[in-house]
């Protein structure tokens, strides 16, 4: 800790020496200013307005006539004037500035004749034609906020109109086929990603399922997928940049509320229609989220503010039928279930049938933004999240999930951003950006304490109860400062950015899984008869305590330090080079020495064959340079902004989710302990979490549990990306623009088990494969799980986009269409928070610790994206806006695996790819004899007529026979969904100002609502499909043998009617009332 800090002071003290741009809250422009023979005109003056503050810039042309301004608002109309002694004037209006643009605007003038001689341009409205812009970007305006659909009122519902992103459920957004973790999200340029990792959003707040920011609180945001500026880093996927609103000159606010309910929902889907042939409309909910939003001048031209609040009250019912359930369990057993243990434990696990979650949630942001002078503006803003989720599970045809194994999360979020623009001379500008997050969440289980029970029942189905088990000992407390400062220089045709970029993040997690004991069982009468489960698991702290005041937590430091250079060299008029380089070293800090595990096990460990890669346990991450080299350009390739051609090549490193190698501090053999016990050795059931078996005992000093490691010399996740686009304005104000993107992986993570033996057999049979037989080289450890750097992986993504702008006075229509197709190929996927689940979760054939490139989770595949904003102008008081979004994508990819965890003994979870087999010998079935329900019995040649049926039935299952199947290897199927936004505007104008009414409707799967045939949503369990269930060795010992029940199959493409993105339509009403 100590070295960490020191080092931080001293950069710190460094850093009014160096400094750095990110360009991610402000916008530009430049240009040259030339006579009308093409000579430079030095000296000129130029004079940039934003109308709606009164902020001023100004600069003055250079010998060579360049000028440039940097750090201004972003948005507009300006106006923006060029003047030069004895020639007439230059005036370009009606210009608006995206989030990062760099606007060229040169002038051509001649002499005066006449002192109010002036030449007067429009900005034009495409934005896709900017000098400054290299590889893939997307920018959303306010006006596609406020026009395009928006439920959740969530930036990702905005990330979806990248042609290279793709959103699913949870809001969890990846982009060029990369892990959601991949991505950086700032806000007013300050960092606020979820840094510990544990949201799949994210972002802060994102386990809760809450969006960082209020919508009415953003002015612009911009999804960059390959920018080739090194000011611009921390992602492999993408950056998401979002800025917010400020005061003006004019008073201006807004009073809003939107309503959900049970009225404002389709009926059942069609295809979850139960025995009765009845549609049911959804439980009785509310949803509501109201706001209020005010801004204006304190001093005018000078000082200004900007505050919004927004409150949101959520329920969301998940209705179930017990009749599409396709397990053996009845009713009656379900219900005879919930009174054993009401009865025999005094345990109430709840209901199933509708289990509802819900979320409530508040969030305050204030702005000032101070123009000290023509040179300086200052601005300061402070956002407050806090919100309450009970997140329940929801049954569904392979689970019954009794609601009080729901998990109860409260989360806290505080952020703060402090910028100064300044300019320096004529040709000198700098920003500084310092930023404060504290995030504290407090994940519990729902109901009364009790161990998690798992219950096996047919097809692969399951019945779950008890306490959540990741939810019973589960803390974060988080703080993150980041500071940053610009510098620029200008010097002619060369924008030269010196700058540094520094991180300090401090974490404490508390995290023990399975803390009130985790028990799984092969049958309900095994669990009601007091029959031995199959498998225990339990993890608890060694030194002391239980659930949230369990000892031994994730406690430490991280400080991550950039550099970096770049030229932006405008070698002509119409040609751009963007040249840079920066590294960024991160400092880990130490942890507790496990001197058993450093001094006996390693020695094991190596005698075994392991290479630990430099690995021991009480020494942190070495300190590793990253670099990142850069080269960008972009060529006007005639002059007149009709045909770009832009691009470039450079690699990228990205943020990693602190609670990857922050598993080293708590999971090092010394503080936490964890059991897994199977067959004889489970202990018999204890339903009191506080009295669960432990080995080694709590507090007796001993050592054992999990171990993880990070080899010595491990890096932060690097790709090395390259762009190459085009773009082309046709007749009619058509613009057609084509992207190309691959990303090649330079440091990937992996893992590997060190603490497992090599494969004990080889499997005699088709298909044969290694099985690892749950050995380890030290049991005193249950699992040793090492991080590792590999450069095997890659992705790729083309996109074509046709766009076009449209307007009169009576209608403003904006729209554009994509097609885009991306593969992304890894080792691991790396989708959890725990070590060991990224081990344990990897589909494979010979197991995790001889993983092989496959196709990732997060590969796109074909996708086709439509948007369209329109407005209605009837009269200068009555408006409408009609927002469309149309996607049609192909489904998650999912792999064919084996029911059953015993095929490899690996300690791997379901993780066996299949073997698709030829024929019947091929199968190994055996009988399926079931007296508990002798209606599924089957003899092994039934079987294997209804498994040959399904493989011939299936393409992709028919094209693998005789071979395993592939990791993601097929894909459920497509989905077309239309989002529609209809919103209807009423204004008055009274003393000068204007009052609007507004009444909205936002329709989520409007193609359902359209036709209840249509918007059908599927998904598999977990991108998983258990083709057929292991059923243990022959009397051989080596001989796999398995069982096949065709309702297995149906989690191909299981319907989705869970949450706003499901196969019913949802509709939200919304009334306004605005001023300004």
């Amino acid at each position: 800790m100590k070295k960490i800090t020191s080092l931080f002071v001293v950069i710190f003290l460094m850093m009014t020496a160096v400094t750095f741009a990110q360009g991610v809250t402000t916008s530009a422009i430049n240009g040259r200013v030339l006579d009308t023979n093409g000579e430079p005109l030095p000296g000129a003056n130029i004079v940039a307005v934003h109308q709606p503050s009164g902020t001023t810039y100004g600069a003055i042309s250079d010998f060579d006539g360049f000028y440039r301004i940097s750090n201004m608002r972003v948005g507009g109309p300006y106006i923006i004037t060029i003047s030069f002694v004895g020639f007439e004037n230059f005036s370009a209006n009606d210009i608006n500035l995206k989030l990062g643009d760099s606007r060229n605007i040169s002038a051509e003038i001649g002499e005066s004749q006449n002192a109010l001689d002036e030449v007067v341009i429009t900005g034009e409205r495409n934005s896709v034609f900017d000098s400054g812009k290299t590889g893939a970007e997307t920018s959303v305006s306010q006006r596609q906020v406020n026009t395009l659909p928006s439920i959740s009122r969530n930036i990702a519902d905005f990330a979806r109109l990248t042609p290279q992103a793709q959103v699913s459920g949870d809001d969890v957004i990846s982009i060029s086929g990369q892990n959601n973790r991949y991505n950086a999200l700032y806000i007013d340029g300050a960092v606020n990603n979820d840094v510990f990792g544990l949201a799949a959003s994210g972002t802060n707040g994102g386990q809760t399922g809450v969006s960082p920011i209020s919508l009415d609180a953003i002015e612009s945001f911009q999804i960059n997928v390959a920018p080739f500026d090194v000011r611009q880093s921390g992602f492999a996927g993408g950056s998401i940049n979002a800025i917010t609103k400020s005061g003006t000159n004019q008073f201006e606010g807004s009073l809003y509320s939107f309503l959900r309910n049970e009225d404002f929902a389709g009926k059942t889907p069609v295809d979850l229609i139960g025995d009765d042939g009845k549609r049911e409309k959804l439980e009785e909910f509310t949803a509501v989220t109201s706001g209020i939003r005010v801004g204006g001048p304190i001093v005018k031209d000078k000082l200004f503010f900007f505050v919004n609040y927004e409150r949101q009250d959520n329920e969301t019912p998940q209705p179930f039928d017990i009749t599409t359930f396709r397990g053996d369990a009845t009713l009656a057993d379900i219900n005879g279930l919930s009174d054993f243990l009401n009865n025999e434990y005094g345990y109430n696990p709840g209901g199933f049938a509708n289990n509802q979650s819900s979320l409530v949630s508040d969030k305050l942001i204030g702005k000032i933004d101070w123009n000290i002078n023509e040179n300086h503006k200052l601005s300061l803003k402070h956002s407050y999240v806090k919100a309450i989720q009970l997140n329940a599970p929801r049954s569904n045809q392979g689970a019954i999930n009794f609601s009080n194994s729901a998990i109860n999360f409260e989360s806290i979020t505080n952020s703060t951003a402090l910028e100064l623009s300044s300019r320096i001379g004529n040709s000198m500008a700098n920003n500084l950006i310092i930023g404060w997050t504290t995030v504290n969440d407090d994940r519990d289980p729902e109901g009364g304490e009790f161990p998690n029970v798992q219950i096996f029942d047919a097809a692969g189905s399951s019945i779950n109860f008890g306490s959540e088990a990741f939810s019973t000992a589960n803390l974060l407390e988080q703080s993150t400062l980041t500071i940053t400062d610009n510098f620029d220089i200008y010097a002619g045709r060369h924008n030269i950015t010196i700058g540094t970029n520094n991180e300090f993040s401090s974490s404490k997690n508390v995290f023990f899984r399975q803390n009130f004991g985790d028990y799984r069982y092969n049958n309900l009468d095994d669990f009601i008869n007091g029959n031995l489960a199959n498998r225990y698991r339990y993890g608890y702290s060694l030194i002391g305590g239980f659930g949230d005041d369990s000892q031994g937590a994730a406690e430490f430091d991280i400080f991550q330090f950039g550099l970096y250079a770049q030229d932006v060299f405008s070698v002509t008029d119409n040609l751009k080079l963007t040249l840079g380089a920066r590294i960024d070293v991160p400092f880990w800090e130490d942890y507790l020495i496990n001197d058993d595990f450093n001094n006996r096990t390693i020695p094991l460990l190596e005698a075994a064959g392991k290479d630990l890669r430099g690995a021991r346990t009480g020494k942190g991450i070495d300190a590793q340079v990253h670099f990142s080299p850069r080269f960008g350009f972009n060529w006007d390739v005639k002059g007149d902004r009709t045909t770009q051609i832009r691009g470039g090549t450079g690699i990228f490193t990205s943020r990693l989710p602190l609670v990857w190698p922050g598993g080293v501090y708590n999971n090092n053999g010394l503080t936490a302990g964890f059991i897994q016990l199977t067959g004889d050795d489970v202990p018999q059931f204890e339903p009191d979490p506080r009295n669960q078996f432990q080995d080694p005992p709590q507090g007796s000093g001993s050592v054992g549990g999990e171990v993880n490691l990070f080899e010595k010399n491990f890096k932060l996740p690097q790709v090395w990306k390259t762009n190459i686009a085009v773009d082309q304005k046709l007749p009619g104000n058509w613009v057609i623009s084509a992207d190309f993107i691959y990303n090649d992986d330079v440091n990937a993570v992996a893992y590997e088990n060190i603490n497992l033996e090599g494969p004990q057999f080889i499997t005699t049979a088709a298909g044969s494969r290694p099985n690892y037989g749950f050995e380890n080289i030290d049991n005193t450890y249950s699992a040793i799980y090492m991080g590792y750097n590999t450069s095997e992986g890659n992705s790729y993504n083309v996109s074509g986009t046709l766009a076009k702008n449209f307007y009169s006075s009576f209608i403003d229509v904006n729209s554009q269409v994509s097609y885009s197709y991306g593969e992304s190929n890894v080792l691991f996927d790396a989708t959890s928070s725990q070590n060991s689940s990224q081990w344990r979760y990897l589909e494979t054939v010979r197991g995790s610790n001889m993983p092989s490139v496959s196709r990732s989770d997060f590969a796109p595949g074909h996708r086709i994206i439509a948007n369209s904003t329109i407005e209605l102008k009837w009269t200068e008081n009555l408006r409408t806006r009609i927002g469309l979004f149309y996607e049609g994508a192909q489904g998650q990819p999912f792999s064919y695996v084996y029911n059953g965890s015993g095929l490899l003994s690996d300690t791997g979870s379901f993780s066996a790819l299949a073997y698709i087999p030829s024929n019947e010998a091929e199968a190994n079935l055996v009988d399926i004899v079931d007296t508990r329900n002798p209606q599924n019995n089957r003899t092994a040649g039934e079987q294997w007529d209804l498994l040959n049926a399904a493989i011939n039935g299936d393409e992709y299952l028919s094209s693998r026979r005789g071979q395993f199947a592939e990791r993601n290897g097929d894909r459920i199927d497509w989905s077309h969904i239309i989002d529609l936004k209809f919103a209807q505007e009423f204004r008055v104008k009274i003393n000068e100002t204007d009052h609007k009414i507004e009444l909205t409707a936002d329709i989520f799967n409007f193609t359902n609502f359209l036709n209840k045939e249509w918007g059908k949503r599927t998904f598999a369990n977990f991108g998983q499909v258990q083709l057929a269930s292991f059923r243990g060795f022959a009397e051989n010992g080596t001989t796999p043998t398995f069982t096949f029940d065709p309702r297995s199959l149906e989690t191909k493409n299981i319907v989705d009617d869970a949450g706003l993105q499901s196969s019913r339509w949802q509709m939200q009403v919304g009334l306004r009332y605005s001023f300004n």
